[in-house]
């Protein structure tokens, strides 16, 4: 693989007429905290015209989701893997696209949205997910990664 072209993806799920709210990585980058990422992390609205055209980007970026020996390269097995509720890592030519719905701790899309901030992200527009949520989100992975998140965001002052 190449190396990832974020602003690419973002800008396509945006002109795609993607409902997502970002969250992870590049929110705390949003934030004021540079730091690097391995993926796009989002959280999108579950209504089924917009998986499809989440899966029609991924598609589009020659996307699939390894599933146990299966490779899931459709739109519509990517749609309905979506449907699921769980997380799902689709990997594109872009980079990894990580929807985190029902992980434990993340907010359902219509929470974050409510309090998402717009922010322009690598030249695109997104909505960013509240800094509140983003430290909750944070708190409840508890990984070593995103302890130092939250020490970073909070010398943010923001």
């Amino acid at each position: 693989m190449t190396e990832p072209a974020f602003d690419q993806l973002l800008r396509r799920l945006s002109e795609a007429g993607v409902e997502f709210v970002l969250v992870g990585g590049l929110a705390v980058n949003a934030w004021g905290v540079v730091r690097g990422t391995k993926d796009v992390d989002i959280v999108v609205a579950p209504k089924p015209d917009n998986l499809k055209r989440v899966a029609d980007v991924a598609v589009e970026a020659h996307g699939h989701i390894q599933k146990g020996e299966a490779f899931l390269s459709t739109p519509f097995s990517i749609a309905a893997e979506l449907a699921s509720g769980e997380r799902v890592a689709i990997d594109t030519a872009l980079g990894l696209l990580d929807i985190v719905q029902g992980l434990d701790g993340v907010p359902p899309y219509a929470d974050l949205r409510k309090s998402a901030v717009e922010a322009e992200i690598l030249g695109v527009k997104v909505a960013v997910c509240s800094m509140d949520a983003l430290k909750a989100m944070k708190r409840a992975a508890g990984r070593p990664r995103d302890h130092i998140d939250l020490e970073d965001l909070d010398s943010t002052g923001n």
